[in-house]
């Protein structure tokens, strides 16, 4: 019951144009009651069942302002890649979590539309995960690598075009790895729920879409 009230409360606001403070308290109060009854509840001990393509159906990274948006929303690439990219506006129209036990591999993929309202393109956060011997929810993650690439169809000329890049601007940059971990404090077949280190809260659904930025063998 807990679960079913949490994700139709996910659904019903996002309708409605994001979280009013009410709403996002209430929620808060769900996450931490459905805690307990995590049927999987030491992720880092059986990545078999964390490891996919899971996609976030509610982000906050813990600034006030981010538990009002919808899930479609407008933004920048420079707010969706740390400052990495030029502070061109986009649309996110998705954001996706992809982990692999082969290489450690956790991945962000931010599916994105340019302001031409036509062209499509995703931000692709790489970073590597190591678990916690102290915590079997924690993983601590080290982001290293930020790509922007076109959409399967699209071309890389195209994607500069829409988002006014140069041919000489990268699509690539490294990063120096800010130090985060993120607790998996829930985690059955469908539904994923994590709590960053930063104070953000994360509510996933598995996605039966295969995984575009990690190999799972």
């Amino acid at each position: 019951m807990l679960k079913d009230e949490l994700m139709a409360l996910v659904d019903s606001q996002d309708a409605n144009g994001g979280f009013s403070d009410e709403v996002f308290a209430r929620l808060g109060e769900l996450v931490e009651a459905i805690r307990a009854e995590s049927p999987w509840p030491e992720p880092t001990r059986t990545l078999e069942r964390i490891e996919g393509r899971w996609e976030t159906v509610f982000a906050h990274f813990g600034g006030k302002v981010n538990a009002g948006k919808t899930r479609i929303h407008d933004s920048t690439l420079a707010l969706q890649s740390w400052n990495r990219f030029p502070a061109v506006p986009i649309r996110v129209q998705r954001i996706c979590q992809e982990i692999a036990r082969r290489g450690n591999a956790y991945n962000n993929v931010i599916d994105f539309t340019a302001a031409d309202g036509r062209t499509q393109g995703a931000v692709v956060v790489r970073g590597t995960f190591r678990d916690d011997p102290g915590n079997a929810q924690r993983f601590h993650v080290e982001f290293t690598r930020m790509e922007v690439v076109p959409a399967p169809g699209g071309s890389e000329a195209g994607l500069r075009a829409a988002l006014g890049l140069t041919a000489g601007e990268p699509l690539v940059a490294e990063m120096k790895p800010p130090r985060v971990s993120s607790d998996v404090v829930y985690l059955d077949d469908q539904m994923r729920i994590n709590l960053g280190s930063l104070g953000g809260m994360y509510l996933l659904r598995r996605s039966p879409e295969p995984p575009v930025s990690v190999d799972l063998g």
